[in-house]
């Protein structure tokens, strides 16, 4: 169960990583609430899941929810395991998976926040201290995470990807600079929509304004990000504007990331940035906010800084990294345990127990 299955969604992401990797007795079928365009219906179904949406939960249908009701009723003995992937929706649905005799309920927090919205964090904070009572297993994508979601018992499960896919290659690297006309740019990249707030894309200019003034040569690929109007206004009074790239939603992000020199990641607040562990994947030199949990350090080749510094320390500190060139980061993560298929046999055993 997940909110939405945009193609945004960072937790869609995660379950299809993990759905890719796992042995192919075990698909995933997707329960959704809100629609999000582009989405990932197809890819669900190319893995031989289904997605099924309802109505979004009210604090009402706590008492009872037919649509719930109805969805499991039809599909009894379909499903083994019933993963809830935000806590504070546990006490809807984890009683119709029970009724109708699914044994494996497990809850998985994401964020270290209850929610940005300060009526909504009161919320989400008293119907998750609930889940104990509700689910046989709880996960957690940090301890930072685990520990704010829950009083009780928890595993962390990586929010893990295919090292192998992100493994920096020179020759791949070359290839997309010269597609992409980067081949003598310092290339600073980021991964993250702007339309979470979270993400700080307004620091993130800032910050490369003044990277920019220290190397006119150098570009911004900004992952995931549209131009809203904002940051094309602050791009243009910094006279930026043809030295940033808002690249969208992109499938190809293992080998955008071969061309970066350095990834700079300025977040006010994560639960456990998957980027970030790709970017590290990809051998590449990181800035990263103190918001990030230390749970993501894993090559020596991340720092992480106070946004209070403000924008020129952490330009400076870029230029640095990006002196210290690309590493071949496989093996280390694969050992750290951040390799999906290592990751998903864990999972796959807890389904499977």
């Amino acid at each position: 169960m997940i909110p939405d299955i945009g193609v945004s969604n960072g937790v869609m992401s995660v379950i299809l990583n993990y759905a890719k990797a796992m042995p192919k007795d075990i698909v995933f079928d997707v329960l959704y609430f809100q629609d999000k365009n582009p989405d990932k219906r197809s890819e669900i179904e190319s893995l031989g899941g289904r997605a099924f949406k309802i109505s979004f939960p009210s604090v009402k249908s706590l008492l009872y929810n037919s649509e719930l009701d109805k969805l499991f009723c039809e599909h009894q003995g379909e499903w083994e395991a019933f993963h809830i992937h935000a806590p504070h929706f546990t006490p809807f649905a984890s009683r119709y998976a029970k009724k109708y005799g699914i044994k494996k309920i497990c809850s998985h927090c994401h964020t270290s926040v209850f929610s940005l919205n300060e009526v909504n964090e009161k919320r989400n904070k008293l119907l998750a201290s609930s889940v104990k009572y509700l689910t046989d297993k709880r996960f957690a994508c940090s301890n930072e995470s685990g520990s704010m979601w829950y009083n009780c018992d928890y595993t962390v499960l990586n929010n893990a990807v295919d090292c192998k896919k992100f493994q920096f290659n020179p020759d791949i690297r070359i290839n997309v600079r010269v597609k992409m006309q980067l081949e003598d740019k310092l290339v600073v990249g980021h991964i993250g929509r702007t339309d979470i707030v979270q993400k700080n894309h307004p620091f993130l200019i800032d910050v490369f304004s003044e990277i920019h003034k220290s190397n006119s040569n150098s570009v911004l690929l900004l992952i995931g990000a549209e131009s809203d109007e904002e940051l094309t206004n602050k791009c243009r009074d910094y006279g930026i504007t043809d030295s940033v790239f808002f690249l969208g939603i992109r499938d190809d992000i293992h080998d955008l990331l071969q061309a970066i020199d350095v990834f700079v990641f300025p977040s006010i607040s994560e639960g456990l940035p998957v980027s970030v562990i790709e970017a590290q994947a990809s051998g590449i030199p990181c800035l990263v906010s103190e918001a990030i949990t230390k749970e993501v350090f894993v090559s020596e080749e991340i720092l992480s800084l106070p946004l209070s510094t403000g924008a020129s320390i952490w330009a400076q500190k870029a230029i640095e990294l990006s002196k210290l060139g690309r590493k071949d980061n496989y093996r280390l993560m694969q050992k750290a345990g951040w390799n999906i298929y290592d990751c998903a046999k864990e999972l796959a055993d807890y389904y499977r127990s």
